[in-house]
């Protein structure tokens, strides 16, 4: 017989929302920004009045930790599925405050007709309708009195002492109604955990490794796990909108004056778009760092006080593991180390994270191996800027965190705290590059993996970074340059007209090749039209500035000026292998 890895419990509302105010069930979503609307919290708080259920809470508790003493620590139970339910009653029935996507503390408040039995989000006009109950959570304050509120009430409800006497009663019942509870067996793995809330929610909102790591964080404050939280996500937040800083302050004023917020005060006055990790970048940057591995669920399993060589879980471990978190949250969001970082990836020719980027695995890890170089390695400062821009260039383009980043992660940190540990640094990188970038990859690999259509393209994005690197002028253009028509005023072209080689049949997979687009500007674009090559190439005013150089830097063969639709399968071809060039010239020039 299979061991169950769960129970199942019924609790009432009224003792789980009591637990939560007591610490001994953490709900990390009453610290963070609520996502439902206030009619959200309407239906539920009806669907409880009607008797309907609202579905299951499932929770896990962290296995006891096993004391210096030789005693157990009881770890604290963590609502891991239904958090925005129970925030919504806590907000509807309580009258707690809930903070908004603008980190504003406010209140939902939820009103109720008694003579039709309707709850409704209280309005201007319900507020002074006297036919309304305003505020539902009069009903669960402890001095509330049913007696005097009827006496006073059920003339101005229209309604008879006894009937508005029972109508509030059914209604502070609500507290009172059971809700289902999956508790989650405390000896289950981190990942089985997560893969269990998935198949509970196959339809629903899938239950991430960071998403279960901030739960994790936010219910611990013995360690500072919930304030290095904070300091991960408040960080995330002002560096995308500097607006937020005076309302975290005002919602905050406790955290707003600790050493945490104050190492990511500099947050607010950056305004840098070309990388902006979010919560499980920083985590994933912080794991690797930290503890040199790169699945995230075993964050959790470290936080909680895993010992993986005794197989158990301690509270030495989990001493040591929060320690190892904080120095590796303290360097990752370091003003110097961040602001380092940012220039590093501006010399690659990475301008903005729309245009010419790479997936965020990629510029993650890159992160990661800079600071690990900067704390661990004898190399010099150019050398670990060097080996982390060619690291990041050539995992991008063998897509090497392509299909399981988190498995790449971790073998290649593996690979480089080994080869550091040895004095074998420069050795690993040399030869990972030369046998991951062969002649066979340049001459072959690259340009074939140019025949798409996709402006989303990793390696289409790694070629304008290779233009914007090399200070490439616009093509067909004298004093402007390829950053400025990407961050500015300039269009994706087709080399060869869309139009052009729409008229004489070619498919929109045929003429919507990358290689068939280049950066130029908008009067240009409109003197080349939907003219074929050979003609568009012999005009004067168009061709002013047109020069072999320039051809060079935007990959054009020079046998273009001689095409029109039917050499355009060769003109492809021949452009990938420039394309494919510039890209190598990118490489070995840092």
């Amino acid at each position: 017989m299979v061991e169950k890895s769960y129970s199942v419990e019924h609790e009432n509302i009224a003792n789980i929302l009591s637990w939560i105010k007591d610490g001994k069930i953490g709900l990390p979503e009453m610290q963070r920004p609520f996502v439902w609307k206030s009619t959200q919290v309407r239906d539920l708080v009806d669907s409880l009045y009607k008797g309907y259920p609202i579905g299951f809470v499932v929770t896990w508790e962290n296995p006891d930790a096993e004391l210096k003493n030789g005693g157990k620590g009881q770890n604290k139970e963590i609502i891991i599925d239904g958090q925005q339910r129970i925030t919504a009653l806590s907000a509807a029935l309580e009258g707690n405050e809930i903070v908004d996507e603008k980190y504003l503390k406010k209140r939902i408040y939820i009103a109720f007709n008694p003579t039709t039995e309707e709850f409704a989000t209280r309005s201007a006009a319900i507020a002074k309708d006297p036919r309304w109950i305003p505020d539902i959570s009069i009903f669960e304050d402890p001095n509330f009195s049913d007696y005097a509120y009827v006496t006073k009430n059920s003339k101005r409800l229209n309604l008879k002492p006894d009937e508005l006497s029972k109508i509030i009663q059914k209604l502070k019942g609500i507290s009172q109604y059971d809700i289902g509870v999956i508790k989650l067996n405390s000896k289950l793995p981190i990942d089985q955990v997560t893969d269990i809330f998935n198949r509970i929610n196959q339809k629903g909102t899938k239950l991430s490794s960071a998403d279960f790591a901030m739960s994790r964080l936010s219910s611990d404050t013995a360690h500072h796990g919930n304030d290095l939280r904070k300091e991960i996500e408040y960080f995330i937040q002002l560096y995308k909108d500097h607006s937020l800083l005076e309302n975290i302050v005002k919602m905050d004023p406790e955290f707003a004056n600790s050493d945490y917020f104050k190492h990511i005060s500099w947050a607010d006055k950056e305004d840098v778009t070309l990388y902006q990790p979010d919560f499980s970048s920083i985590l994933h940057i912080c794991l690797g760092l930290g503890f040199l591995r790169g699945k995230l669920y075993q964050l959790v399993s470290l936080i909680s006080g895993r010992d993986f060589e005794k197989r158990t879980y301690t509270e030495e471990a989990m001493e040591d593991s929060y320690e190892k978190f904080g120095e590796a949250v303290q360097c990752a969001l370091n003003e110097s180390n961040f602001e380092r970082y940012i220039l590093l990836l501006k010399s690659l020719g990475i301008v903005d994270k729309n245009y010419a980027k790479l997936p965020d695995s990629y510029t993650n890890f890159g992160y990661t191996l800079y600071l690990y170089l900067k704390k661990n390695s004898k190399l010099s400062n150019d050398e670990i800027e060097t080996y982390t821009k060619k690291w990041i260039l050539m995992t991008a383009l063998t897509k090497r965190y392509g299909s399981s980043p988190e498995s790449g992660f971790d073998r290649d940190l593996r690979l480089i705290s080994e080869a550091n540990e040895i004095d074998q640094l420069k050795e690993l990188f040399d030869n990972e590059f030369a046998q991951n970038l062969t002649d066979e990859f340049w001459d072959m690999t690259l340009p074939n993996s140019l025949q798409a259509q996709t402006t989303q393209l990793t390696n289409w994005r790694i070629f304008q970074m290779a233009q914007i690197h090399a200070r490439a002028h616009a093509w067909l253009e004298k004093d402007k340059y390829t950053a400025d028509t990407i961050q500015e005023q300039g269009n994706i072209h087709h080399i060869c007209p869309k139009a052009y080689l729409k008229k004489n049949g070619f498919k929109q997979e045929e003429y919507n090749q990358v290689a068939n687009y280049v950066w130029i500007t908008q009067p240009r674009n409109l003197q080349i039209s939907d003219y074929a090559p050979k003609n568009y190439m012999s005009n004067k005013e168009t061709m002013q500035y047109h020069s072999d150089e320039n051809d060079k830097e935007n990959a054009i063969p020079a046998t273009l000026r001689s095409y029109d639709f039917h050499n355009y399968h060769q003109f492809l071809q021949e452009r990938r292998i420039l394309m494919a060039q510039l890209i190598k010239e990118l490489f070995e020039s840092l």
